[in-house]
């Protein structure tokens, strides 16, 4: 389960995830996993695996890591920083 802040907005819909706050609206879909997603109620998004191998669970752990970013990224922002190299091999 994970806590939504009072200042977001959360949606769960054929486990495509919305995620609304002051920095804008980030969508993410999960439907490559089999996976439970639900709304609780507002403030509450479950996300469960029944009977799931090692593997399988621990791909719930991730779900739940990829929205507490999406979280973040609509209140703080993230930011990118680019930069160019060159770099010479020689043969």
């Amino acid at each position: 389960m994970r806590k939504i802040p009072k200042d977001i907005k959360a949606s769960v819909r054929a486990r495509n995830v919305t995620i609304t706050g002051p920095r804008g609206t980030l969508r993410r879909s999960f439907k490559h996993l089999a996976i439970e997603m639900s709304m609780v109620n507002p403030r509450t998004l479950k996300v469960e695996k029944w009977f799931g191998t090692k593997k399988e669970l621990a791909a719930v752990r991730t779900v739940c890591s990829h929205i507490e970013n999406m979280i973040k990224g609509v209140t703080l922002g993230f930011q990118y920083k680019m930069r160019a190299v060159y770099a010479h091999f020689p043969i």
